[in-house]
């Protein structure tokens, strides 16, 4: 490679110059803040879309949701540099830099769901009509909810450094682990009536709900870390 690679504008752009350097630390902090809630806002339809796709089996929205990950993809880019220029500009003190750790976590983590969403309207294209089971479908709603809601709790708790309300994240996501196992024991259950191609699929749409659960604690879990500095641990927090 010939030289820097420039990170944006005009080919010959100093990368260690950033358009960004004019902005005060403050303003460029609340643009990751605000970057994270915008991405997250995007990944959460994304996931309701697809669970919508797959109860519907309606193959033209799972592919508009499959189209619109690119746009997911674009948006963890621009935070990651936003996060490497308020590195380059500024001399951030402990708690900025805790928050800007725990903000690329975040929106890698986003990225993921935003992976997931496009793995449910997948298996929304796959499977053939007519052969759901109402139980299981109603568990999976059920587990969509609790997965969204989760994870608008996690990031809103990291852009608002909301220890508790990180803490509810957590034990929130947590019940959409206890539904996986619903769905496991339905369609387990040899009496059901339904398509078996259906049933197996269902079970990787309850799969990959909990994993968005699972990314709902884990950001849930890493706000009382921006907050006080205390280390991340993946169990929940005790109940008073």
């Amino acid at each position: 490679m010939n030289g820097p690679m420039a990170l944006r504008g005009d080919p010959g752009e100093d990368p260690y110059d950033p358009p960004m350097q004019s902005m005060d630390l403050g303003t460029q902090m609340a643009g990751v803040r605000d970057g994270l809630v915008e991405m997250a806002s995007v990944v959460l339809s994304q996931v309701e879309q697809a669970v919508d796709a797959w109860e519907t089996l309606d193959s033209d929205l799972a592919t508009r949701v499959m189209a619109q990950d690119e746009a997911v993809d674009e948006r963890l880019l621009d935070l990651d540099l936003r996060i490497y220029e308020v590195h380059l500009v500024h001399a951030p003190l402990a708690g900025d830099l805790r928050l800007l750790h725990v903000g690329l976590i975040t929106a890698v983590a986003l990225e993921r769901v935003g992976d997931l969403a496009v793995s449910i309207s997948r298996l929304a294209e796959s499977v053939p009509a007519g052969g759901s089971v109402p139980d299981i479908d109603a568990i999976i709603r059920r587990m969509s909810a609790r997965a969204v809601d989760s994870l608008a709790r996690g990031v809103q708790a990291i852009a608002r450094v909301d220890a508790d309300l990180g803490d509810e994240a957590r034990i929130e996501a947590d019940t959409v682990r206890l539904m996986l196992e619903d769905v496991r024991a339905a369609a387990s259950d040899e009496t059901q009536q339904g398509d078996r191609e259906w049933i197996t699929a269902s079970v990787l749409v309850a799969r990959h709900l909990e994993r968005v659960a699972n990314n709902a604690a884990e950001l849930g879990g890493r706000v009382r870390f921006i907050a006080t500095g205390e280390p991340f641990a993946r169990n929940p927090r005790p109940s008073d």
